[in-house]
Formats: structure tokens, sequence, C-alpha cells
């Protein structure tokens, strides 16, 4: 035999030629997303976007139908309402909410957050209904704003009540 024969490479078949174009297509990496992936990302994307909305009007925001007497504070962030942060009455604010107990000229009120707020009325303490009233008039169970001040110990020196 003669060593110094030359074997040149052949042309693959067409069938051949198809054969390596799919090893080849098989071999190369996948792609990890498509449409439907790409949709269902959205889609969670949105959800948790609300859900974190949701949660974040919860705990700092206020509602917007909040009725037009809600007193002063409301909407602050959770625990604070009319009170600050010491849970003592912001001064010069109101207080809203319904007679518990009415001792002389000291009125406790309940407000909606459930807690009790002490008011001391005095002679100047102007108490109005849809007509004038007095201390006399105000019982418990009776709706009230109160505005005025309060002291170092969380009493309200009030300088108007409003009933009903």
């Amino acid at each position: 035999m003669n060593d110094d024969t030359e074997v040149l490479p052949r042309t693959p078949t067409e069938a051949e030629h198809e054969d390596l174009n799919s090893a080849i297509a098989h071999a190369a990496p996948k792609r990890w997303w498509n449409h439907t992936t790409l949709v269902l990302a959205g889609v969670v994307l949105l959800v948790a976007g609300f859900a974190g909305g949701a949660q974040v009007q919860k705990h700092w925001g206020s509602s917007s139908s909040a009725p037009a007497s809600a007193p002063v504070g409301a909407g602050m962030p959770s625990g604070m309402g009319e009170f600050g942060q010491n849970r003592q009455p912001i001064p010069g604010s109101a207080t809203a909410g319904t007679i518990s107990r009415v001792d002389g000229n000291i009125v406790y009120v309940t407000t909606a957050a459930g807690e009790t707020v002490t008011v001391r009325a005095s002679e100047t303490t102007t108490v109005s209904r849809s007509t004038a009233a007095t201390m006399a008039d105000l019982t418990a169970g009776l709706t009230i704003t109160v505005q005025g001040v309060a002291d170092s110990e969380g009493v309200v020196t009030a300088t108007a009540i409003t009933a009903g």
C-alpha cells in the first residue's frame, strides 16, 4: 500500500447535515423564559405591589372616607390619633368622642380609639348644641367635640365643647 495517499474530507449528505444541525440545536442552552413566564412574572409583581400598598395603607394611611367630624390628628401613624407619641393630647387640638361620664365640670370622653380623655370645663368654656347649652345639658352617651389645651397630666382644659 501507498502511505502517500491523502484522505480528503468528504461532504456530508443532506441527511447527515440535518442530523448535525439537530445535534447542535439540541446541545445549545435553552432559554429559561418565554411569553407565559414573562406574563406570570408581571402578574406576580402587580399582586405583590397591590398587597404591599394595602399593608402600607392599613398601617400608616388614612381613610379617604373619614367623616368631616374626624378628630384632629386622625390618619396619623398608628397609635397617634389626637394624641402625640407620649399618649398625651396635642396642645390646642380637638378631641371628639362620646361622653362616658359627667362629674360636675369634669367630662370623661371616650374616643373612637376607645381611650378616655378627661376634660375640665371652666366658667368661660362655651358649651353649645344646635342652641346654646350648659354643662348641665351634657349627659353620658352624648357625642361631643372638645377644643382645648392639655396639661402635663393629659387633662384637657376646654375652651369650647360642642355637643351633637
